[in-house]
Formats: structure tokens, sequence, C-alpha cells
């Protein structure tokens, strides 16, 4: 097991992931960033995979050479800063990072991890999603289609598909409820499209698919809606994503606490229907739907 003190914390993954989008953006390599820093290009790239800190003046000299925005640079500071060691801090206490910047860290942590687990309860988890289901979700909210905040949606969850079948993909393990594929996001069309994707994307080699179905005899938390996040490093610790109203909770310590949720993902992979019934499941109710709009 790794020790708290060589484990690399939530802060500093989230750092070094802002620091190389920014020297991406910069239009920079890592060995150049290292020559205006008077580094070897060996330390960015450590900073940037979290494996060490940076102190405040090279932090500083970095954000000026990337030319970060004013919001960026607080973001980095702060994250810089929480992430050294506090004193008199127990190393098993439990954190919870919040911030505006919730979902940007979510990204940044998905496109890194060699697996996720992923549990929902109530809708089909996002990465899965069609666009007309999620403009079907924006209309349930009264959002207008032409708001810009649906585009950029769309974007962003295109972006994340791509990470199901790219080079090296993460193996994914989704945990869903009957109740996600019956609960109506949009007519009966808009559902029937939506399994059918779900349906197909249970078929990638790197995709395992579990539905609880409303029979099975189990009172385990189905309303606990979380995603799990392992990497390849052995310095990384599973970081667990709990998701809020308008914010987000990440938690990687202590490590019992995140064993449990790991442990959790396996209760309810073991009282649902296994990969095949399960699809053959999610396929059924979408003929039932597509029956509707006939």
């Amino acid at each position: 097991m790794t020790s708290p003190s060589r484990s690399i914390s939530m802060q500093r993954r989230l750092l070094g992931a802002e620091l190389l989008r920014m020297r991406e953006f910069a239009g920079l390599t890592q060995d150049e960033a290292g020559v205006r820093l008077g580094k070897a290009g060996n330390k960015i790239s450590r900073v940037e995979s979290g494996k060490i800190g940076i102190d405040k003046t090279d932090l500083d000299e970095l954000l000026k050479l990337y030319k970060a925005s004013e919001k960026d640079q607080l973001w980095c500071r702060e994250l810089n800063r929480t992430a050294k060691p506090k004193r008199g801090r127990p190393a098993s206490e439990t954190t919870l990072y919040l911030g505006p910047r919730w979902f940007r860290a979510f990204r940044d942590l998905e496109a890194d991890a060699t697996e996720i687990m992923e549990v929902r309860s109530e809708i089909i988890t996002g990465i899965l999603q069609t666009d007309a289901y999620i403009r079907a979700m924006f209309d349930a909210q009264g959002v207008d289609p032409a708001d810009r905040i649906v585009d950029d949606t769309l974007r962003v969850r295109a972006d994340r598909r791509r990470l199901l079948t790219r080079e090296n993909a993460a193996r994914f393990a989704f945990v869903l409820s009957e109740s996600a594929l019956r609960r109506r996001i949009g007519g009966p069309g808009v559902m029937a499209e939506q399994l059918r994707h779900l349906a197909e994307a249970a078929l990638l080699p790197n995709v395992t698919l579990h539905v609880i179905p409303f029979d099975s005899r189990s009172y385990e938390h189905l309303c606990t809606d979380f995603t799990l996040f392992r990497f390849g490093h052995e310095m990384a610790n599973d970081i667990v994503y709990v998701e809020m109203y308008s914010d987000a909770a990440y938690l990687d310590k202590p490590p019992e606490m995140v064993r449990r949720y790991s442990e959790l993902v396996g209760r309810l992979q073991g009282v649902a229907l296994g990969p095949v019934e399960s699809r053959h499941l999610v396929e059924t109710v979408a003929e039932q739907y597509a029956a509707e709009e006939t």
C-alpha cells in the first residue's frame, strides 16, 4: 500500500492537470517550459503528473509564461496552497475537495484514469447519454434549447464519449438501477434511442454494464450515486467523486473510506443482472419505448 507521504494528493493531481492544459494552450513543450524556468524538462513532467509539488516562485513563473488568466492563476495558487501538508492534521483525516472548478476536475480525472466505476440510480450516466437525451433534460428544466449552456454541454459530452474508444482506453464499469431505464427523459423516441445507444456501448470490450432490476431483493445503497477512479501509477490513490446539487466532493482518504466505495460497487454488481442479462433488459425496454412511438 502506498504511504500517505508518497501518495499523489488530489490537489497536486489537479494542479498538474491545469498546468499541462495551460502549457499546451501556450504551444510549449515540456522542455521549452523547463528551459524558460531554468529547470530540466522532466521537472515539468513530474509536476504535471502530480508526482512532485512546485514552490510558489516557480508556479508564478509558469503562470506568467503560460499567460494564465486571473481566474486560472487564483485556482492554481489555491490548489498549490492546499496541496501542502498541514501541521497537526491526522494523515487519515477525510478531506472534501469543493469549488467552482469541480467538473473540470472530473474531466481531468476521467481522462487520466485507467479504471472507472460508476453507480447511477435515476438517470443514464453522462458519458453514455445521447444528444437528444441531454436536450430533453435541459428542456425539462425549462432551459432554452438555444442557450449556450446546451451547446457547451453537447460539445463536452462528445469529447467525453471519445474516451470510451480511444487508444489504450480505460476500463469502464457501470452499475445502473432499472429506474434509470424507466425514468422518462423526453418522449418514448428519445428513450428508445438512448437505450439502444446504451446497449451498443455495453458491447465495447472495455465496458461492463450491470443493471439492478426492480425485483432484486437487496437493500444496498442504490440511492448513492458516485464514481470511483483508479490510476495506473503506483503512487496514485483511488479517488471517489460524489456529485451534489451545485458542487461536488472528491474523496481520496482515509483509505478505509475509499475502499468501502469499491466494496459497495462489488456488492451492487453481485445483486445486479449479469452483463448479458443486463444488456437484454436494456434492449427489451428500448423496444417497449419504440412500440409506444409507432
